[in-house]
């Protein structure tokens, strides 16, 4: 991959991930969720925006197949994974962290992640072995970060219902899973706690962590590739002594599983 961070491929999806998420802000603070099976919120902007996507991947990117959250499905050789408005709750409560976000996997690879949070103005955007980057600098962390009073996790909005976090420093739920994962790898908190998760939610973010120094890690502290394991299983990433603090005696354990 590309290291540059005006690579073929960032360019190409940037304006891709932009106008979908100028397609959303058209309905921002008007949208009318519905609940689907699994209790969470959709809108019509949720569909139309991964119908733009889906149109516009393949088309840019000929050949290429779509697994979309609200139910496109394209076969091709290399798998687009869209979520067309990651946080929609905060999407529909007014809130800014919310977006679209897109990730490319090929061969069981995860090649390519790119999220954009309109409200903020803020292009996420990962390659593999090509770095991690936001509005085009490049973003790396320190993987020895001590935690610290000021350190911040990022957790589920249930996080009340399961047992405290072994945590010293603040604790922030924002309503994007993809949001959260962006923050830590650009070292705007220390890690993230994933209870359950799918690739569309999570494949930009994971790579971003990776490719900013960071890690991603099961309930036990291993090491975890997320192509490769069990779909939604309970998953940590951020800074190697932050994931250490919360799975060492067993906390992520309890609480997760």
């Amino acid at each position: 991959m590309n290291s540059d961070s005006n690579s073929v491929m960032r360019t190409a999806i940037e304006p891709i991930l932009r106008a979908a998420g100028e397609l959303a802000r058209e309905q921002f603070g008007r949208a009318k969720p519905a609940t689907k099976e699994d209790g969470s919120w959709v809108t019509e902007a949720d569909r139309r925006v991964e119908t733009y996507l889906t149109e516009a991947l393949t088309t840019e990117f000929p050949g290429t197949g779509v697994l979309g959250e609200e139910g496109h499905r394209v076969e091709g050789t290399g798998t687009w994974y869209i979520d067309p408005i990651d946080g929609t709750t905060a999407y529909v409560q007014g809130l800014a962290y919310w977006g679209p976000t897109v990730c490319l996997v090929r061969e069981g690879v995860l090649e390519v992640g790119a999220l954009y949070l309109p409200m903020l103005d803020e292009f996420w955007y990962a390659e593999r072995d090509g770095g991690a980057w936001l509005n085009g600098e490049r973003i790396r962390r320190r993987d020895d970060d001590a935690v610290r009073s000021q350190s911040g996790l990022f957790v589920p909005s249930d996080i009340h219902r399961r047992p405290a976090p072994p945590w010293p420093g603040k604790i922030r739920a924002l309503g994007s899973t993809a949001a959260h994962l962006a923050l830590v790898a650009a070292g705007r908190g220390a890690a993230v706690v994933i209870p359950r998760w799918s690739l569309w939610d999570i494949g930009c973010g994971v790579l971003l962590i990776e490719e900013a120094g960071g890690r991603i890690c099961d309930v036990r502290g291993e090491s975890v590739q997320v192509t490769s394991c069990l779909a939604g299983l309970p998953i940590l990433a951020g800074a190697s002594t932050a994931l250490h603090l919360l799975t060492v005696d067993g906390w992520a354990v309890r609480a997760l599983e």
